[in-house]
C-alpha cells in the first residue's frame, strides 16, 4: 500500500466529485431531469436529483484505485453489492420505483454482501444476555440491520446537506478507529467516502443545486452499515481494545443515532398514532419539525450533526459510566426525548396561531 494512500484517497474523491458536479448539473439542465418541488419538499425551483452519480463515482473510483494493493474476500461483494443498490437508486431518481420494487433491489444488495459476502453481525457480545448467534439469526438480524441504516439515510435526506453531514461523522469517525486498528482497506473506504460527501456539501448544502438522490443516500447508508459490521469485526480482532467487544456495540449504535433514532420515531408515530402504512410520507421527520418552528435548512442540518457529534462523544466518555445495556437505552432514551421538544414546540405555536399545517 502507499504509504500517504489514505488521505491521498480523501482528497480524489473530493476532487473527482467536485469537478464531476457542475457537468452532472449541465447535463440534468440540458435533458431536463429535474427533481420537481411539491407540497412535501423544500426547494422551490427545479434542481437536479443526481448528485449521488458524483459520489458513488468519486468515492469508488478513489476507493479502488488507493486499496488495489489490499487484498479481502468480501471486497468483491461489497463491490457487486454497491453497483445493485446504485442502479437501483438512479432508477428511482430518474423514473420513480414503487416503494416495493425499491425494496427488492435493497434486498439483492443487501443478499449478495450477506450470503455471498457472510458481512454479518456474527454476536451481540453479550449485550442484554445475548452472545454468538445462530446462523440464520445472524442472517436475519444483518438483514434488518442493513435495511434499517439503508432507509434511515434515505429518510433523512430531506433537507439540504442532513444525510451527507451525518454521513460525514459516520464516516470520519469510523476512519479514526479503522487507522487506530490498522484496517488500511476499510480505512481508505471511510476516507473516500468522507471525501466524496465533503464535495457534495459544497453544491448541497448552500443555496442546493443538486440533490443526492436516491443513488446517493441509500449508496451512503450502506456503506455506512457496513462500515458498522467492520468496525464491531476489526474491534474484535484488536489487541487490547479500548472498547470492549459489547461496548463498541453501544458506540455504534450511538454513531448511528440521529437517523436511526428519526425513522423509529416516525414509524412508531405512523403506525400507532396515524394507523397508516409505514412508508405513507408525511412532514413528520425531526427535520421537518425543525423548518416549521422556524429554523432555516442550514441551521437545522447544523444543529443535528452537532447532536450526532455530541452523542458520538457522549456514548465514548460515558462508557467508563454506565453499563453497556443502560448506557444503550440512556443514548436513544435522550434521542427521543430531544426530538420531542420541536414537536412540543410546534404544538404550541399552532395554538397560537404561528404554525399553519
Amino acid at each position: 500500500m502507499i504509504p500517504f494512500a489514505p488521505i491521498a484517497s480523501f482528497i480524489t474523491a473530493f476532487l473527482i466529485t467536485f469537478f464531476s458536479i457542475p457537468a452532472i448539473i449541465r447535463l440534468s439542465l440540458v435533458k431536463r431531469l429535474y427533481d420537481k418541488p411539491d407540497n412535501r419538499k423544500q426547494h422551490k425551483q427545479r434542481i437536479s436529483p443526481l448528485g449521488g452519480i458524483a459520489i458513488f463515482g468519486g468515492m469508488l473510483m478513489s476507493f479502488v484505485f488507493f486499496s488495489s494493493g489490499l487484498v479481502n474476500p468480501k471486497l468483491n461483494s461489497l463491490l457487486v453489492a454497491l453497483f445493485v443498490l446504485f442502479i437501483t437508486g438512479v432508477k428511482d431518481d430518474l423514473f420513480p420505483l414503487t416503494p416495493y420494487k425499491k425494496f427488492l433491489g435493497q434486498i439483492l444488495a443487501i443478499g449478495i454482501l450477506v450470503f455471498q459476502g457472510d458481512v454479518r453481525l456474527e454476536s451481540l457480545y453479550g449485550l442484554y444476555n445475548i452472545g454468538v448467534l445462530p446462523y440464520w439469526t445472524s442472517v436475519s438480524i444483518s438483514i434488518l440491520f442493513f435495511l434499517g441504516i439503508v432507509n434511515s439515510f434515505n429518510f433523512i435526506d430531506g433537507i439540504n446537506g442532513l444525510s451527507s453531514g451525518l454521513g460525514l461523522v459516520v464516516s470520519l469517525t469510523y476512519a479514526f478507529w479503522f487507522s487506530h486498528f490498522g484496517e488500511h482497506l476499510f480505512l481508505i473506504l471511510a476516507l473516500s467516502n468522507a471525501g466524496a460527501q465533503l464535495a457534495f456539501l459544497r453544491y448541497n448544502l448552500f443555496n442546493a443545486k443538486i440533490f443526492m438522490g436516491d443513488s446517493g443516500s441509500m449508496i451512503l447508508g450502506f456503506l455506512n452499515a457496513a462500515m458498522t459490521i467492520y468496525f464491531l469485526q476489526a474491534n474484535e480482532r484488536f489487541i487490547n481494545p479500548e472498547l470492549l467487544h459489547i461496548d463498541a456495540l453501544v458506540f455504534a449504535s450511538a454513531v448511528l443515532v440521529i437517523p436511526v433514532a428519526d425513522t423509529l420515531r416516525v414509524i412508531f408515530y405512523r403506525v400507532f398514532i396515524l394507523r397508516v402504512s409505514p412508508l405513507h410520507a408525511d412532514r413528520n421527520h425531526i427535520h421537518h419539525l425543525l423548518l416549521d418552528i422556524g429554523f432555516t435548512q442550514l441551521k437545522a442540518t447544523l444543529l443535528l450533526v452537532f447532536f450526532s457529534v455530541l452523542f458520538t462523544f457522549f456514548a465514548y466518555y460515558m462508557n467508563d459510566y454506565f453499563r453497556a445495556k443502560y448506557l444503550l437505552i440512556l443514548v436513544y432514551g435522550l434521542a427521543f426525548a430531544l426530538a420531542q421538544i420541536p414537536q412540543s414546540i410546534k404544538r404550541k405555536q399552532i395554538k397560537l396561531g404561528e404554525v399553519v399545517e
